[in-house]
């Protein structure tokens, strides 16, 4: 997990703050493929890795929400090894719950923004996982 500031470019909804710009926080994932350990359904067997990308304005609830999603990571709950529901791959590396936005624009059904609910929802979900 790594991530970087876009200050080039605002999120919808999230396009000013006391009259100034306010940019965004793109949080990249990698995984390789690899083989299952002990803790996954199926060890020993291989894995598909996968890469993701998801965003976060870069405002103190935003950080705020980095820190928590970077101490969810740290504790291996934001992916899992499963069954893909897009593309219904088996054994990959797949989301484990917890809501990101990994597109930029078009709301809530598209994964993106503008969605005001999105990051009280995201530190309910976190928090019902024991990250606070």
């Amino acid at each position: 997990m790594t991530h970087r500031i876009d200050y080039l470019h605002s999120l919808p909804g999230y396009e000013y703050m006391n009259c100034r710009s306010i940019a965004t926080i793109e949080i990249h994932y990698y995984f390789p493929d690899g083989t299952q350990g002990p803790e996954h359904p199926n060890p020993g067997k291989p894995y598909t890795g996968t890469s993701r990308t998801a965003y976060l304005p870069d405002n103190a609830e935003g950080r705020e929400v980095l820190r928590l999603l970077k101490q969810a990571f740290d504790s291996r709950l934001v992916f899992t090894i499963g069954t893909s529901a897009t593309t219904g791959l088996t054994d990959t590396v797949v989301w484990n719950g917890i809501p990101h936005k990994t597109s930029k624009y078009g709301g809530p059904n598209s994964y993106g923004y503008p969605d005001p609910q999105y990051l009280a929802t995201v530190k309910e979900q976190l928090a019902a996982k024991g990250i606070k």
